[in-house]
């Protein structure tokens, strides 16, 4: 049963490829599925009487796994929904340091965030309740591209993001890269790209005299809980499910070899 159900579905996403990437005739595309599916499908069709005799264990098997990928999933982008929705801008950031009267200290700290665009909801939180920021504050954004490897020259796209002393930096790795900022290489990269979008002597004597200071990175450690508007199943996902995938995944820490004095986890609760 498992078999020929691998069969089948290898026919359909090979049509899809064919169609979507390939760009084949659809002449030729239709021919293939219809004399590959037939023929499996008499297979599968011969095999239904074994399903409940213990073919139903790979479909068992199938949705145990299927709840966990989807749970994840959900999850995952829940917090990113909640965090589009409540991300700030510059000019939310200026008026909030204004109102905390957020002081400025020596150093550089960098904050991990899976948004490309804006300022994710850690940095509020961060300075709600430590009223300061480091001189240099970098918004790190990790991402995977689908490719082998990306090359040191293109791995570091940074910005300005506003505030005075305030940057935002994009790195790309590819999927043999491995991530690792345990010495002080990444840092400097960053520095020097940093470099490069400062157009004045006062920006570039700051940047000089926070890398003096020590570094900091500060990541979130985001706990999701339903709301109790939600409906059952939604709560029972995000409470239970998600969390304990939460509590039992990879941690972010331990892929980027991140050394520990250096690194400071904030906890927040999103009520989605």
């Amino acid at each position: 049963v498992a078999v020929v159900w691998v069969m089948l579905i290898t026919t359909c996403l090979m049509t899809v490829v064919m169609l979507t990437i390939w760009h084949t005739n659809a002449f030729l595309v239709a021919v293939f599925f219809m004399v590959f599916f037939s023929l499996e499908g008499t297979y599968m069709t011969s095999l239904l009487n074994k399903v409940p005799q213990g073919g139903w264990v790979p479909f068992a098997i199938s949705v145990f796994f299927l709840i966990i990928m989807l749970s994840w999933t959900y999850g995952r982008s829940k917090k990113h929904e909640y965090e589009s929705k409540r991300k700030m801008t510059p000019a939310d950031l200026s008026q909030l340091i204004s109102e905390v009267q957020a002081c400025y200290v020596p150093g550089v700290c960098l904050f991990f965030t899976d948004l490309v665009n804006g300022i994710p909801p850690i940095v509020r939180h961060y300075v709600k309740n430590v009223g300061a920021l480091r001189r240099i504050t970098v918004i790190i954004t990790i991402r995977t591209l689908p490719i082998r490897t990306v090359l040191p020259d293109e791995r570091y796209f940074v910005g300005k993001l506003g505030p005075d002393g305030m940057y935002r930096c994009l790195v790309q790795y590819g999927y043999t890269d491995v991530p690792g900022m345990e010495d002080d290489k990444f840092i400097a990269s960053v520095m020097e790209k940093i470099k490069e979008q400062i157009d004045s002597n006062d920006e570039l004597t700051k940047l000089e005299s926070a890398k003096v200071h020590d570094v900091v990175f500060v990541m979130g450690r985001t706990i999701l809980r339903s709301s109790k508007q939600n409906g059952c199943i939604d709560r029972i996902i995000i409470n239970y499910v998600y969390r304990f995938l939460q509590k039992n995944f990879r941690s972010t820490v331990s892929m980027l070899g991140i050394h520990p004095e250096k690194l400071l986890q904030v906890g927040i609760l999103y009520e989605i």
